[in-house]
């Protein structure tokens, strides 16, 4: 039996749950190595696992800010909360991804396409 699964992400989740503002140059360290960027950081050259000082070198208006696991895991609690109205059995990989199982609610709801809407749009 094939299993399908939907799995719910939010890009960068880090910063989101800080409030940055896409638009702004600003990335998420721990242990001094970049764990989430923005895309105006992205495109100005800074990557995931790049150490602070090459990140702050590519982008010099960089904002910083430290990782804060408990604050990304009660930001997401929303999220999660809108997805669990589709399914009673969600999975939370980390704050910012969560998957699901669909074969029920995609008959529920009239199929894959359908169910990923659904929840994009909640």
């Amino acid at each position: 039996m094939t299993r399908r699964t939907l799995v719910v992400g939010c890009t960068d989740w880090p910063l989101t749950a800080a409030g940055v503002a896409p638009d702004e140059p600003a990335v998420v360290l721990r242990a001094h190595r970049v764990l989430a960027e923005t895309a105006v950081a992205r495109a100005a050259g800074v990557q995931r696992g790049q150490r602070q000082r090459e990140a702050q070198a590519r982008c010099q208006e960089l904002r910083i800010l430290d990782a804060n696991p408990d604050q990304d895991a009660r930001a997401f609690e929303p999220v999660v909360a809108a997805v669990s109205a589709f399914s009673p059995r969600v999975e939370i990989v980390r704050p910012g991804v969560v998957a699901l199982a669909t074969r029920g609610p995609s008959r529920y709801f009239g199929g894959d396409a359908a169910l990923a809407d659904k929840i994009a749009a909640a």
